[in-house]
């Protein structure tokens, strides 16, 4: 049955659909990168060091990750449209309480919780978006409205650290929070009164919630093993970092004997065995990680080395990236009808590959702007090429009855992929810097130091990055045939 005549709810227009559901989905996507472009100035001004200003951004998104299924099923239990507005009251209550620690808040801690608050509110919106959007649509405008809310969403998540500078550059860096909201409160009165009321909607399965938390719980904790291991400010550091890793290592296997066990798990472990979608999840959590550490670490470098002083000059050579995804996104499209995936994502993989190993080779304090400009844009254009291909070869290889459920497993990447980068890329960066500077005794943050770390992490990541690009290729040619598998016709082609 579908949403929209279980609970009775009328079509809407799709731009008036849009206009509403799409502003919340944007604005709590765009907060998950948003603050990338002024983390230098949140350095300075809490006089913290890169290992701890990444909590800024990773507490936004593991939040998201744990909650946001949850937000979900307690939507259809309850109301889509009063779960997405009471995420979207605390989203702005989150963004208030960022805007006033940067005033009141002695720690950088505070702001940090406040980052929580503030993506357990945009849990709400993303958790219910596009359920809303199902509700109001038929068979006919869904996938419109669909795909303009998708493109929302990733438009957000690129163009974030260029609203960032735009809005540093004309206020100061708490201008990026307070921003929000004004922008919450016409959102919720908006909602209250082109949305109609959404009844509970009875469903056929739960959310999972226990893999949901258990899986945070793991990716958490195996996050800040990596962060407290290079700290060299803490006490007994090591120790610490072996026992949050020791409890990650401990937290894994349960929740894999876990979503063995329940009967609508958080990830299909079964669907995991074709090699499209197992190995289209794998590329896709390794390319938000290539171009994560572009935007996280070549916006601190040039902010911190004084090669860019002013932030929104930093911000238009970032913004390479989402500029080279929108001129490749449309071509991949069309060219992942014809051609397969695995050729496709493959020379994706390789161009993002290339542009890593230049940056290991190239970044120097000497380097040009424009190499930066044109690293970032040809990125752009292969996460562009890689997102249809990849995107229809997860999904043409699902099982018909679990769409779903493959679905949601590729929108985790994106969590995954951006967390892991961020703490994987800031561990490489921080530990070759400490290395460095007992080798020459100058501080980390030296120039010599701080361009030879770059280099290092940008090196390692191309060799990621090339890996996933030769595992690409052997996901195997699509099916071209028409009609969607079944779940015994995908097992009997393992």
């Amino acid at each position: 049955m579908e949403p929209s005549q279980n609970s009775q709810a009328p079509p809407m227009k799709i731009s008036t659909l849009v206009s509403s559901i799409g502003f919340g989905m944007f604005m709590s996507s765009l907060d998950a990168t948003i603050v990338v472009i002024i983390l230098e100035k949140i350095k300075s001004h809490y006089g913290v060091t890169s290992n701890e200003v990444q909590w800024v951004i990773l507490s936004y998104l593991l939040t998201m990750m744990a909650f946001t299924t949850i937000a979900g099923d307690l939507g259809d239990k309850f109301s889509n449209k009063l779960i997405f507005q009471i995420g979207m009251a605390l989203f702005a209550l989150g963004s208030l309480f960022c805007f006033l620690s940067g005033y009141f808040g002695g720690s950088i801690w505070w702001l940090v919780l406040s980052r929580a608050i503030q993506g357990l509110g945009a849990t709400g919106m993303l958790g219910n978006g596009m359920a809303l959007v199902t509700r109001f649509t038929t068979k006919k405008n869904r996938g419109t409205a669909v795909g303009i809310n998708n493109l929302l969403i990733s438009i957000s998540v690129i163009t974030g650290p260029v609203f960032g500078a735009l809005i540093s550059d004309a206020w100061e860096w708490g201008g990026v929070f307070l921003i929000n909201v004004p922008l919450g409160i016409i959102g919720f009165i908006w909602i209250q009164f082109v949305i109609p009321k959404t009844p509970p909607v009875e469903k056929e399965h739960k959310a999972d919630y226990v893999g949901s938390i258990l899986f945070a719980i793991f990716l958490t904790t195996l996050i800040l093993s990596f962060t407290i291991f290079v700290d060299i400010q803490l006490a007994n550091a090591k120790m610490w970092a072996g026992i949050s890793l020791l409890t990650s290592i401990i937290i894994f296997p349960i929740f894999i004997l876990w979503e063995r066990k329940t009967e609508h798990p958080l990830v299909d472990l079964s669907m995991l065995k074709n090699k499209k979608i197992s190995i289209g999840l794998f590329t896709a959590i390794i390319k938000h990680q290539g171009y994560i550490i572009i935007i996280y670490h070549i916006n601190l470098y040039l902010q911190e080395m004084g090669i860019e002083t002013d932030i929104l000059r930093v911000g238009l050579i970032i913004s390479g990236l989402p500029v080279g995804m929108a001129i490749a996104a449309g071509i991949s499209g069309k060219l992942s009808n014809t051609v397969d995936a695995r050729y496709l994502c493959t020379i994706a993989m390789v161009g993002v590959t290339i542009m890593l190993a230049l940056l290991s080779i190239f970044i120097d304090i000497s380097t040009p702007t424009w190499f930066y400009v044109i690293v970032a844009s040809v990125i752009g254009m292969c996460i562009g090429l890689f997102l249809s291909p990849n995107g229809n070869s997860i999904m043409s290889a699902a099982p018909k009855e679990k769409l779903g459920v493959a679905s949601g497993l590729h929108g985790l990447t994106t969590s995954i992929g951006i967390n892991l980068g961020i703490a994987l890329s800031t561990l490489v960066f921080t530990l070759s810097g400490n290395l460095l500077s007992k080798e020459n005794g100058l501080p980390p943050e030296s120039p010599v130091n701080y361009v030879q770390s770059m280099k290092w992490m940008f090196l390692i990541f191309a060799v990621i990055t090339g890996i996933a690009a030769v595992v690409s290729f052997f996901r195997g040619p699509e099916d071209r045939t028409l009609g969607q598998p079944s779940l015994q016709d995908n097992q009997r082609t393992q």
